[in-house]
């Protein structure tokens, strides 16, 4: 409005005309007054936005001397905590310079009579440890002896089971039901899953046999040697002699997959869990061993499940089959423990086509039972309760209401 009016005052100022050089001026003036008002927007708007940073800065030098206040309250408390802890170690050390050499020599005595008396006890412990293994030594020579004479006495009962052609299980009950006890020749499967009591009727099976001088090959896919001695400990007294009259055999195929170098004078160490046909040899050779000085021998297996594991079912099946058929052919008994539930049904058939049979065994309700399938003629093939220790099994009634 302003530049219409002043376009009219020209106007008339010149009666009703302009000249075009005057416009020009006229629209220069107005643009450059425009331009004037523009920049004036923007020195305002730059001044709110001073103040606000101005404001901004306020509050952050108001931040920063809180923190430097803060950070000199606690640089004068870090202080005073310090003198306070330097006078009181200065009165430490002047209370140990003041007590200290007493105290010193009373300690030093003190430690003179302990070890005088320190020295007392391992002597009179030496001397009680000698004479310890050498009553060990005695009952050592007396438990080989004894042995040997065990060994000599059962011999008519060892010709008596080869002549009745089955052999004691180690378990009296376990023999009855079966009419006798395990067929000689015969190869069973102990099925079952862990810690249900499997490795204690293999365990008393070896030993009952080792108590009337027949040998036994233990085949061990997952435990040492080590181990199973310390297992037998538990079951019968003396193993050890047993071992070193060359009545037990190991062969070893867990040792060295674990890696451990250690060495057993009564074992065969397999380099490779799935060497099936060194551990073949191995077995056929100790068999032979034992085939020249005795009418039969066992074999405990343990366990089936941990060689298919290294290997599968059908290489392992290829080896079981031909090895089961020479232990029938040498007469011996053998005992070859699978893990339930670490293989398919059609896996458990193909190992039961090669097997004389199957002791079941099975949790229900969190009592323990066990079944006989095949082997021969039993009692009775029904679930049986047992219960398991770690030197035997109890097995309950298979023919009456209750145990007598």
């Amino acid at each position: 409005m302003k530049l219409k009016e002043d376009e009219l005052a020209v106007l008339r100022s010149n009666g009703g005309s302009i000249s075009s050089d005057l416009l020009g001026k006229l629209e220069v003036l107005q643009s450059k007054e425009r331009e004037f008002l523009t920049l004036k927007q923007e020195a305002d708007d730059l001044r709110v936005r001073l103040t606000e940073r101005e404001e901004e800065m306020d509050r952050i030098r108001e931040a920063i001397t809180y923190k430097e206040d803060e950070l000199i309250r606690r640089e004068e408390d870090l202080m005073y905590r310090e003198k306070v802890y330097t006078g009181e170690r200065k009165k430490l050390e002047e209370m140990k310079r003041e007590t200290g050499g007493l105290e010193e020599a009373e300690i030093m005595k003190k430690l003179e009579a302990l070890k005088a008396e320190v020295a007392s006890k391992e002597d009179e412990l030496r001397t009680k440890e000698r004479y310890v293994l050498a009553k060990q030594e005695e009952l050592r020579l007396r438990e080989s002896g004894m042995i040997e004479d065990e060994i000599t006495y059962r011999e008519k009962e060892r010709a008596l089971e080869f002549q009745e052609r089955k052999v004691k299980s180690g378990s009296p009950r376990l023999d009855d039901l079966l009419m006798g006890g395990l067929p000689i020749g015969s190869n069973i499967m102990i099925h079952g899953p862990p810690f249900i009591g499997k490795e204690v009727m293999t365990n008393t099976f070896a030993v009952e046999g080792l108590r009337k001088g027949i040998p036994v090959i233990m085949v061990l896919t997952d435990k040492t040697s080590k181990d199973v001695r310390d297992e037998m400990k538990y079951i019968v007294s003396g193993y050890e002699e047993y071992e070193k009259l060359g009545l037990v055999k190991y062969v070893d195929t867990y040792t060295r997959a674990m890696g451990d170098k250690s060495q057993d004078p009564h074992t065969t160490y397999i380099d490779e869990p799935n060497d099936h046909e060194k551990l073949g040899e191995v077995i056929e050779n100790i068999a032979k061993e034992f085939k020249e000085k005795n009418d039969y021998y066992r074999v405990v297996f343990r366990s089936v499940s941990t060689l298919i594991a290294y290997s599968d079912p059908n290489s392992a099946f290829r080896f079981l089959s031909p090895m089961c058929g020479r232990r029938k052919k040498d007469e011996a008994v053998s005992l070859f423990i699978v893990e339930k539930g670490m293989h398919s049904e059609p896996e458990i058939q193909m190992l039961g086509s090669i097997m004389d049979g199957m002791i079941d065994f099975k949790v229900d309700q969190l009592k323990t039972f066990f079944s006989i399938k095949g082997i021969s003629d039993v009692q009775s093939r029904a679930y049986i309760k047992y219960t398991a220790t770690k030197s035997a099994l109890t097995i309950g009634s298979f023919a009456l209401d209750h145990i007598r």
